[in-house]
């Protein structure tokens, strides 16, 4: 079997730009936006007291309008804003305890507003995520994104192109925009070294460490909160937290009633729309709600469109000191393939160049349960226990041979796991501590048909097991923090060949220090150590099928030594976190450079790598609607050897062999060394525009260091604009919201890919090196409009 690289020139068509009439529908856009908010609306005194549930003040909540931190409370719980007229949330937030929002439409002064907190160990929709992610005050690097925050920058695009603008976050798709098949990486680590957990349960599977966003569509509706953390972090459960962590909480049910609905469509054919409905409390105790998401696009590049129909469920019992949740997704998606990068002579000649024709497609269904149970044991002490099951299946289609297209292979796949996770959490006023064990068992079942003839078939298996320990103490101006996770985890092929078993065993300790200097800044430090596995690629060498008798163990498991300092600065008009890092990789299972015959990217151990960097992410108020916004990060990356293994040719193009060729001291591919987001944002009343500035380094397409092998740096600059009608038609509150990616039409822009490099060797025995770069591009100006109804 093979996949050629060879393109047909004939019949391209050169890029098309966006036209006059889109250029109209933003300029007109812009001045509607800009006559309606005319002047500044008149402001009114909004004061009041946060409280916890005995009635004592509490000092240092942090007040955050429509999500963004406005005041911080003093030693009497007291705040005293200045608000313009309009509806706003006001929360209330504090480590200690759990957020608290009230809703309100400010039309004169609102003194004596009281907000009442409760404690973070109460029985609450936020303690299905505590066990396993960082506290607010814990000495991890982190970002926090809240409900509002995803809102204001969700569209529909999958979470790869949602996360880009949180520090050292690159991403890439296989269509072009922000559909098809999406990859993240964070600080040069790949999105299958990043762990990602949805309420605690994992969604890597266990195999590959991967996560197919593309599954499921429109999964940030659904989300509540997301915590980022770089590095090696906290405990968590599922794949390994090697490069970093994802944890996705999900949006707790309402107590009341309430249906929304959204409509939205744009460039390449996109259209979107969903319904969500919630029945708020029935009879003091339950509650369900329910998604239903459709979505189809043609996708930037030829071929590479995908339609998505997803549907989310759950539900929940609430007793007085526990409860029990459900929570579902399943979705479908179909999806013409477009994994294969392009050359840079094609990409001049059509931007649009798929190598990939439209029979070359899949189809893929995900399945994804949760029950989870909680119990409030005394006022300090909450247990939790649950089982989950997440399993995927369907089939992708690719020509034997790209030119001759004589046989259409056929490969399948149906995974699943199970598992289960237990924890409990205890805190005092100076201390908490959480324990927990998890435990899942993995199946996947590979095969490959040929008009309807088998192929093969082969099954993997693996299971996995982990304790894990954290406490947090409070010590006068101190927090110390410690963190220990034994890990367990077996792995078993059965097919062909018969390559027995393989089992690794990983103790990974982490301690870490905050020091607070005032009640607004701290500084922290931290080290802590990570080990992972390899996944079934990287053991059968590439291969779906194993066709020669892999050493299991050929490929040693990774570590890295993480070493985190940073400072937090957090004011009513300026939120400010910078952080240093030092990443020193042992066995680091990195990038090739290459593909295997079904598109998955390769990988081998080096012996020394790492990653050193700065990172700094802030937000600063400028006046009553104006903020600025930065996330920025420096970086030095570097392995210490690396030898790439080089196809040599003769003069007839008759492939001969392959040489090594050493690189030493040469930065790791995909790894740019400046990524820059800027970002303007204006919000007067009904109205919010912002404007966001991404500015990319270049990296390079394998790990040899060659100049002529790199991904070129790149601008992007890409707007938000958004109309509340609320206060016209307030039955239905409607929002339209128009974004529009790559304002200025860049054209050039690659943020992936990889490369080949080869020998031509001459009659009398010289050599040349030469190599050809291949680019996943970015698309040209783009837009989604949206509209938005909450009932």
């Amino acid at each position: 079997m093979s996949v050629t690289r060879a393109v047909d020139l004939r019949g391209r068509r050169r890029r098309g730009r966006l036209g006059v009439t889109v250029m109209s529908v933003l300029v007109c856009w812009l001045i509607a936006v800009a006559a309606i908010a005319g002047v500044n609306p008149p402001s009114f005194s909004v004061n009041g007291t946060v409280t916890d549930r005995t009635g004592a003040p509490v000092e240092g909540a942090e007040i955050a309008v429509d999500g963004v931190a406005v005041a911080v409370t003093g030693s009497d719980g007291k705040f005293d804003l200045d608000l313009a007229a309009g509806r706003r949330v006001i929360e209330a937030r504090h480590p200690a305890f759990r957020p608290a929002r009230q809703e309100l439409t400010v039309e004169g002064a609102l003194p004596g507003l009281r907000i009442e907190l409760s404690p973070t160990m109460s029985v609450s929709e936020s303690i299905t995520v505590t066990a396993i992610r960082a506290g607010e005050e814990s000495p991890v690097t982190k970002t926090n994104l809240g409900r509002r925050q995803i809102e204001d920058l969700s569209y529909g695009q999958d979470v790869p192109e949602l996360l880009q603008y949180t520090p050292s976050v690159t991403w890439y798709s296989d269509s072009g925009i922000g559909a098809n098949y999406s990859y993240l990486s964070m600080r040069g680590i790949q999105q299958t070294r990043i762990n990602m957990t949805f309420d605690g349960a994992p969604l890597n599977d266990p195999a590959e460490h991967a996560v197919y966003f593309n599954n499921f569509h429109d999964f940030t509706s659904v989300v509540d909160s997301i915590q980022i953390q770089r590095g090696v972090g906290t405990s968590t459960v599922g794949s390994p937290s090697f490069g970093g962590s994802v944890n996705f909480a999900s949006v707790p049910l309402s107590q009341s009633s309430q249906a929304e609905a959204r409509l939205g469509f744009g460039s390449y054919d996109t259209l979107r729309a969903s319904a969500a409905y919630q029945t708020g409390t029935i009879a003091d105790a339950f509650a369900v709600g329910g998604r239903v998401s459709y979505a189809r696009t043609d996708g930037y590049r030829e071929n590479s469109g995908t339609e998505h129909l997803t549907l989310f469920l759950n539900g929940e019992w609430r007793g007085q000191k526990s409860t029990l949740r459900f929570v579902s997704f399943s979705g479908d998606e179909k999806t013409q393939l477009a994994f294969l990068a392009v050359d840079p002579d094609t990409l001049r000649e059509n931007p649009r160049y798929n190598p990939l024709d439209e029979q070359e497609r899949d189809d893929f269904g995900q399945d994804f349960a949760q029950l989870q149970y909680t119990r409030a044991v005394g006022d300090d002490t909450v247990l939790i226990a649950s089982i989950y099951y997440n399993g995927a299946a369907g089939w992708f289609r690719l020509w034997d041979d790209a030119v001759a297209k004589d046989d259409l292979l056929d490969f399948g796949i149906d995974q699943y796991f199970i598992g289960s996770t237990v924890s409990a959490s205890t805190s005092t006023d100076r201390m908490s501590a959480t324990v927990g064990a998890h435990y899942n068992d993995f199946r996947g079942d590979h095969t490959l048909h040929v008009d309807d003839l088998r192929i093969y078939r082969n099954t993997g298996f693996k299971k996995t097991a982990n304790v894990f320990g954290k406490i947090e103490y409070r010590l006068g101006e101190w927090l110390l923090f410690g963190d220990a996770q034994l890990r367990w985890a077996e792995f078993e092929y059965d097919g062909d060949l018969d390559l027995g078993s393989v089992d690794w065993t990983f103790f990974d300790p982490k301690v870490g220090v905050r020091r607070f200097v005032s009640p607004r800044l701290s500084c922290y430090a931290s080290i802590g150590r990570a080990q992972r596995e390899p996944t079934r690629l990287d053991m059968l060498a590439g291969e779906d099928n194993a066709t020669v008798p892999h050493d299991l163990e050929a490929v040693q498991p990774e570590e890295v030594v993480d070493f985190e300092l940073g400072v937090n600065y957090n004011a009513p008009k300026l939120a400010l976190q910078a952080s240093l890092y030092a990443m020193e990789f042992d066995n680091e299972v990195a990038l090739t450079g290459e593909l295997s015959d079904i598109g998955l990217p390769l990988r081998r151990n080096v012996e020394q790598s790492f990653r050193r960097g700065f990172e700094i992410d802030l937000r600063w108020l400028l006046g009553r609607n104006w903020a600025v916004t930065n996330s920025s990060t420096l970086s030095r990356n570097r392995i210490s050897e690396w030898t790439q293994y080089v196809d040599v040719f003769d003069e007839q193009w008759n492939w001969i062999g392959s040489e090594p060729i050493p690189s030493y001291d040469v930065p790791p591919l995909l790894t740019p060394e400046v990524i820059i987001n800027q970002g303007v944002e204006w919000a007067p009343e009904n109205v919010s525009v912002s404007l966001t500035g991404r500015y990319v380094g270049s990296s390079y397409l394998d790990n040899t260091g060659d100049d002529d092998l790199r991904a070129p740096a790149y601008f992007n600059l890409d707007l938000r604009a958004s109309l509340d009608l609320g206060r016209w038609l307030s039955a239905a509150l409607p929002t339209v919201t128009l974004y529009v990616t790559n304002l200025l039409d860049t054209a050039d822009q690659y943020p992936g890919g990889y490369s080949w490099q080869f020998i031509t060797r001459s009659e009398s025995g010289g050599e040349t090196l030469d190599g050809i770069p291949y680019y996943y591009p970015l698309a040209n100006r783009n837009f989604i409009v949206t509209l938005d109804f909450s009932l």
